[in-house]
């Protein structure tokens, strides 16, 4: 999260840029619906399912303990 908010302060400008651009783009109807399609695409079940496994992993492999090994182990096993 360190990395993002350190690059959105360096960027300020081309994040805010891109957000004004992706909001006034939704005004055109056929580029609304290719941003609504890209989204859709991107809140798919399996595409969440990896970034919270992803995410997960490393909040695992940050700790020292082993109970939370054990649990992401079943939870693996469990979302396949």
């Amino acid at each position: 999260m360190e990395v993002i908010s350190g690059w959105i302060k360096d960027n300020w400008s081309t994040a805010g840029g891109t957000i004004v651009m992706l909001v006034g783009a939704g005004y055109v109807p056929f580029i609304r619906s290719l941003l609504f399609k890209g989204l859709k695409a991107l809140m798919s079940e399996a595409f969440l399912k990896e970034m919270f496994i992803g995410l997960a992993e490393k909040y695992v492999a940050s700790t020292k303990t082993k109970l939370d090994d054990v649990w992401l182990a079943q939870l693996k096993k469990n979302m396949d």
